[in-house]
């Protein structure tokens, strides 16, 4: 290796090959998502950790939508970490997702508001459908334990299963 220095290119390769450019504080397009729930709360001045988004945003997957936010969007979204309790006595360290008070004036600038009441409608209106949610879940719960069943049977019998 005669020169390990990396070159330094001025050009950014993403616009040569057709990538879009990613604007800041861009709002995504499909409103009944946890992804846009969680930046309406975010821009509603919450701060969140995990445990917040499972009763909150129904996801435990908070961190997956706070790196989607910030690659996609360009949303600057910070995080600290906060000593939280544990039932078991111990002593446990969690992360708290929030949105610097001027970047969220600064949304509110570019409709931010407007945007956040068509997330809340649009995910009511999801969660209207919850219970049958729920009762499918249990169907195919019930479904999917009865094949398992059958399988352990199968196996334990050594008989072939055909479904």
């Amino acid at each position: 290796m005669k020169d390990a220095r990396p070159s330094i290119n001025t050009e950014s390769s993403a616009t040569a090959e057709g990538a879009p450019i990613v604007s800041p504080f861009g709002f995504p397009a499909k409103l009944d998502t946890v992804c846009a729930e969680v930046l309406r709360r975010l821009l509603s001045g919450e701060r969140l950790t995990s445990l917040d988004a499972v009763g909150e945003a129904s996801t435990t997957r908070l961190s997956a939508h706070v790196f989607y936010l910030g690659d996609s969007y360009a949303w600057p979204i910070e995080s600290i970490d906060k000593a939280a309790g544990c039932k078991d006595g111990r002593v446990t360290y969690v992360s708290e997702y929030f949105l610097p008070p001027t970047v969220i004036a600064h949304a509110a600038e570019r409709g931010a508001a407007q945007w956040c009441a068509k997330v809340r409608a649009a995910r009511l209106k999801l969660r209207a459908n919850a219970a049958k949610a729920k009762h499918r879940a249990e169907l195919f719960n019930r479904v999917a334990a009865k094949r398992r069943q059958d399988a352990e049977q199968c196996e334990l019998f050594e008989v072939a299963c055909h479904e």
